[in-house]
């Protein structure tokens, strides 16, 4: 990470060293150095035959980055190198055998390589391994090649056992740190996520008791106050009477919706459903109970039958789109004439909801304080089933919606040209 953070101010802002390839460049170039200078001083002052010398170099050199790629195969290849090199070379009493510096070096670096990137096992096998090939060696030179004094052989090994032996050590230890600091980042994210999710769930709990302290309660007062009027006022016109049922029925029905909703804000179960769930075969229903109110307005259906084979989602979505244009259009235009129109054909479902001018938009949408929210809830009812939805100014001065739903989930699309003011 200090490496990274060096080469890192030279760097653009947007770019950084990557520490896996860092750490190739830096082993390869580890590995070239070491080729360079151990050949040379195994053929140059050993007196080895320089080919077999620089072969086995390239063996000994090449089992670093191996290492990186296949950890067992360069701690054995390593090993044996370790074995074979000191016997190739002269007969020499003054320098360092069996182990010289430079394949002390490079053998050390393999250790580390392996310390750092694999099982500590393996670390531990190439130690032992190049410790077992070595004294083979010296064991072999001396009672058959008539090498180095079996003291100064002894006393070499040993050098190069404890440091081979330190750098294990800390090879591990770096190693087992970064995992334990891994598991500990990794703990913290679970932990946050988990948090996260806690603080989603109450906050659920905190909208479904609000839902259910405003919208609910009075709702419930709108339905016992319109189902008890007829009793409470003997004589009512019959027509009247009727209007107080229909107010009781529709208030019941948004009740039955309300608890459904607070049963998904209060339980975190996303496969859980509304019920009922309003189909797109309902909006006849929707303008029936519109009319009843006194709104003018049409319903045309047109293309093929689909109701049977529509996906529950897609038709949820339909009817809400077209029960939020028609309560924008009673709202920004009073006594506007409505237009419902729904077409099914080409694996689409198409909804149009056009009202003309009016006499302009009631009070209570003259003070909302959030204004185009209705048009952003059916652009997100559209895209959540793959479709799309447009609105313009007509010519008349009117306003237009138009939904396209596919038959089927698809790819989400993006469209939502104009908003209403």
């Amino acid at each position: 990470m200090v490496v990274n953070q060096v080469f890192g101010r030279f760097l653009p802002a947007d770019r950084r060293l990557n520490p896996t390839a860092l750490a190739w460049i830096v082993v390869v170039i580890a590995a070239i150095g070491m080729l360079a200078v151990q050949s040379s001083i195994a053929a140059g002052v050993y007196d080895a035959p320089v080919a077999l010398a620089f072969g086995l170099t390239v063996i000994h050199a090449g089992t670093m980055p191996l290492s990186m790629l296949r950890p067992l195969f360069g701690a054995i290849l390593s090993s044996f190198v370790c074995a074979v090199l000191p016997l190739i070379v002269a007969e020499v009493s003054v320098e360092p055998w069996p182990w010289m510096v430079p394949a002390m070096i490079t053998e050390v670096l393999v250790i580390a390589v392996l310390g750092l990137r694999a099982h500590w096992g393996i670390a531990l096998s190439a130690l032992l391994g190049s410790i077992g090939g070595s004294s083979i060696a010296a064991v072999i030179g001396h009672f058959a090649l008539d090498r180095a004094p079996s003291d100064a052989a002894i006393i070499n090994i040993m050098i190069y056992a404890c440091i081979a032996g330190g750098v294990y050590v800390a090879a591990v230890i770096v190693q087992q740190w970064q995992l334990i600091r891994s598991q500990l980042l990794q703990e913290k994210e679970n932990t946050a996520e988990e948090h996260s999710k806690r603080v989603t769930i109450e906050e659920k709990a905190r909208i479904a008791r609000e839902l259910h302290d405003i919208v609910a309660h009075s709702m419930s007062i709108i339905n016992i106050q319109a189902s008890s009027a007829p009793v409470r006022h003997a004589g009512l016109d019959v027509e009247v009477a009727k209007e107080f049922e229909d107010i009781s029925t529709s208030a019941r029905a948004a009740l039955t919706e309300m608890r459904g909703l607070l049963s998904v804000l209060r339980n975190d179960d996303s496969t859980h459903e509304l019920a009922p769930q309003p189909k797109l075969s309902d909006v006849e229903t929707l303008v029936d109970k519109t009319r009843q109110a006194g709104v003018r307005v049409t319903f045309e259906r047109s293309g093929e039958a689909i109701d049977a084979g529509l996906r529950e989602s897609i038709g949820l979505a339909g009817y809400r789109i077209v029960q939020e244009a028609l309560s924008n259009a009673i709202r920004h235009a009073r006594n506007s004439d409505i237009a419902i129109r729904i077409s099914s054909g080409g694996g689409t479902v198409r909804i149009s909801v056009t009202n003309t001018a009016g006499e302009g938009p009631t009070e209570s949408a003259l003070n909302e304080s959030h204004r185009g929210q209705g048009l952003v809830g059916m652009r997100e009812r559209a895209g959540s089933v793959g479709g799309e939805i447009r609105s313009r100014r007509t010519a008349a001065g009117g306003f237009e919606v138009e939904a396209v739903l596919p038959l089927s989930l698809a790819k989400p699309l993006t469209g939502d040209r104009q908003e209403r003011a």
